[in-house]
């Protein structure tokens, strides 16, 4: 394995960071009274991307023997990818930080600040993507697919990890938010799309690729994929918000009032179904930045 598990971590939060950020910025436009969500991903934002930069200092050992050196990351604008993107993660993470501190005490925040935000949000969910992207050596990543596949999967954690914990703290906090599990649905059959498409297109482009594809597809990470993957990371997830959605549950209602407050009228409200899904989609998201670390092939000995 080229880059550790803790590199996968660091790509996972990063993006899971980015989506809930993003999915607090739609769910306080779309329905700015479901005021829970919101509240969970600007505070979830910063909380993970500083776990993720944590864990990447402490993988760059040469970085926790010598500081300094991390200067360097940010002398190489633009001719560097791992620049650019330290910039734009420093950017987010302010910017993130910032809105968070400013919700807890209960200021305004311009609106540009918000916009800005989002645009470095998608920012530093492609940026996980180009990052191992451009590393030519492993066709696997070095792809302009790959990019896209982490910006969804981002979004669609992102999702989940907001709604999760919300509906932990309340579980009638994405009570009438049918159209978040609308979109929580397309996002996921997209994710699924474009790992086939990737695969399709990359394992055609070199042995090597071939090799790293079926690994995954057929060899040693077969049974992760499939199972932890496909099945419990997409399949079950879009099983059950299917199937809320066909019976009509979580339907919005009048939203004369806060709909978190509305939806106690309506008796205990079963959170297991979410639980199970948003649990789902978050495993899913490691597992595939996983996988892709894992079953790296490299065209040449030099990483």
């Amino acid at each position: 394995m080229a880059w550790g598990t803790i590199i996968a971590w660091y790509l996972f939060l990063a993006g899971l960071s980015a989506g809930a950020y993003l999915t607090a910025y739609v769910v306080s436009n779309k329905s700015p009274l479901s005021t829970t969500i919101q509240k969970t991903g600007y505070f979830l934002a910063p909380a993970l991307l500083g776990i993720g930069l944590l864990l990447l200092v402490f993988d760059a050992e040469a970085g926790l023997k010598d500081p300094l050196r991390f200067i360097y990351l940010f002398v190489n604008f633009p001719s560097s990818m791992m620049t650019n993107g330290t910039i734009i993660l420093s950017i987010f993470m302010m910017i993130a930080l910032f809105k968070a501190v400013m919700l807890y005490f209960k200021k305004n925040v311009p609106k540009i600040v918000d916009i800005i935000g989002v645009i470095f949000a998608v920012g530093t969910a492609a940026y996980t993507g180009l990052l191992i992207g451009v590393v030519k050596a492993v066709p696997l990543w070095n792809t302009s697919i790959l990019p896209i596949l982490f910006v969804v999967t981002a979004m669609s954690t992102g999702i989940a990890a907001t709604v999760l914990l919300a509906s932990l703290v309340n579980r009638h906090a994405a009570h009438g938010l049918k159209w978040l599990k609308k979109t929580h649905m397309i996002l996921l059959a997209l994710e699924a799309l474009i790992i086939f498409f990737m695969f399709y297109v990359t394992m055609n482009a070199s042995q090597v690729a071939y090799q790293s594809i079926q690994s995954i597809l057929s060899g040693d990470w077969s049974l992760l994929f499939w199972i932890g993957l496909m099945l419990f990371g997409l399949g079950l997830p879009l099983l059950i918000e299917g199937t809320e959605l066909l019976l009509g549950r979580g339907s919005p209602s009048k939203q004369t009032v806060e709909p978190e407050v509305a939806a106690t009228s309506t008796g205990v409200i079963n959170i297991v179904p979410t639980v199970v899904t948003e649990a789902g989609v978050l495993v899913g998201g490691f597992i595939l930045r996983y996988i892709l670390l894992a079953a790296a092939v490299s065209t040449s000995i030099f990483l």
